[in-house]
């Protein structure tokens, strides 16, 4: 690695630092709304992305775009579109005031920073220095934290800290190595926060879930929508807010194995009374409404046992569920329930859901093992971002398509 030049280094700083406190010195102090804006406009952004995303797909899945070459990516670009112009229109508008404001927090910001840093270091190698020492880098950091009160004199004053911490605490500076683990350190915590307690990707290993979900999709799982799970635990925090609904697909914990994850589709929640008679479901004594889809119904499956491929046929339904519309398939060579099934009807109890795949006829689910209690629920499944089938080809036209209309 080339040595690091810190006097060119520290020179660019100072006069990134001059150019924003000049900026900010020369105009109207920014006003505490455009303060805050620039500041915390991460939280802003994150609900705005995802409730525009959800918004677009909301409205273009009901209509049939497969005469697009690529639907899913059409879909992404009119949504990243709107965040576009959602973002970029008011900015164009207040211009000069975010400028403005966005100088003023990154001066700030340097400010927080360097009296951060020059504490820690005066903590740590304090007693190394001499008294004269110790009170100069402690004038230093007065003399900012006053300027940063006061909003006058701020650049001059990190110059000064910066100075005196050369000065005298050059040795207790933080070497490369250890900045770039911290900040490692610190992208690896967050994503794992965030695949914790916010989407995680799976991939789907079966055709169980056949058409809506094929063998090599590869999908984020929304996980904070029925309540944020502690890791490790069957502990979930505020599941009553939002609880499972029928027509929804999730991902869970299998009862009987709970080292695998299962990914099916609501058919009855808690309390309802369900009872499946060959291909048709009743819930609540009410026949789930399907029509049978004209035209010939090929799929294509993966076999985990055998590691190959194969073709089926099949017919496929349009069946509705709680107020969703979906494709499910029956096998044309099914010779009937496998064995195992058990009896109906069956009441749901509570804090739980009845599942079943898409795939009816090749789906291990609830009709065979039971229940899927609310702790064992991991996610609702939401977009499929990558997706690739047999022989590894890549299907662009499956990517970004959302799971949920």
């Amino acid at each position: 690695m080339p040595p690091i030049d810190r006097e060119a280094r520290s020179a660019a700083v100072n006069e990134g630092r001059e150019a924003r406190s000049a900026a900010v010195n020369d105009e109207r102090r920014p006003s505490m709304l455009a303060r805050l804006t620039v500041e915390y406009l991460w939280l802003l952004a994150l609900p705005l992305i995802g409730v525009t995303l959800w918004g677009v797909f909301k409205v273009l899945n009901p209509y049939d775009l497969s005469f697009l070459v690529f639907p899913g990516l059409v879909k992404l670009a009119v949504a990243v579109g709107l965040v576009t112009a959602v973002f970029f229109v008011p900015y164009l508008i207040f211009r000069g005031p975010l400028d403005l404001a966005r100088e003023d927090v990154a001066l700030h910001r340097d400010a927080h920073l360097g009296v951060k840093d020059a504490q820690r270091r005066l903590r740590r190698f304090g007693p190394r220095l001499s008294a004269g020492q110790r009170q100069q880098i402690e004038a230093a950091i007065g003399k900012v934290q006053a300027a940063q009160s006061s909003e006058s004199g701020l650049s001059a004053a990190i110059t000064d800290l910066e100075g005196a911490m050369e000065e005298h605490l050059s040795f207790a500076r933080k070497g490369p190595t250890r900045e770039y683990a911290e900040s490692i350190g610190v992208a690896v915590f967050i994503a794992l926060l965030l695949r914790a307690f916010v989407v995680e990707a799976f991939k789907i290993p079966s055709g169980s879930m056949i058409p809506t979900l094929q063998v090599g999709d590869h999908i984020f799982v929304n996980k904070f929508i029925y309540g944020l799970r502690i890791p490790w635990t069957h502990i979930k925090l505020g599941e009553n807010i939002r609880p499972p609904r029928r027509g929804e697909v999730i991902v869970f914990i299998y009862p009987r194995e709970p080292d695998k994850d299962f990914i099916k589709r609501i058919v009855a929640v808690a309390g309802d009374t369900v009872d499946v008679k060959g291909d048709k479901v009743y819930v609540n004594g009410r026949l789930l409404p399907d029509e049978a889809i004209p035209g010939p119904c090929v799929y294509d499956d993966f076999d985990e046992n055998s590691g190959r491929w194969h073709s089926g046929e099949c017919i496929a339904y349009k069946e509705v569920n709680g107020g969703i519309h979906y494709t499910l398939i029956h096998d044309t060579q099914s010779m009937g329930p496998a064995p195992g099934q058990r009896t109906f009807p069956l009441t749901v109890p509570p804090q739980s859901v009845f599942v079943m795949g898409d795939n009816r006829d090749n789906s291990h689910d609830s009709r065979y093992w039971g229940f899927v209690p609310y702790d064992l629920i991991k996610g609702k499944a939401w977009i499929i971002w990558y997706s690739a089938g047999q022989n590894s080809s890549v299907r662009i036209q499956r990517m970004f398509d959302f799971i949920h209309p």
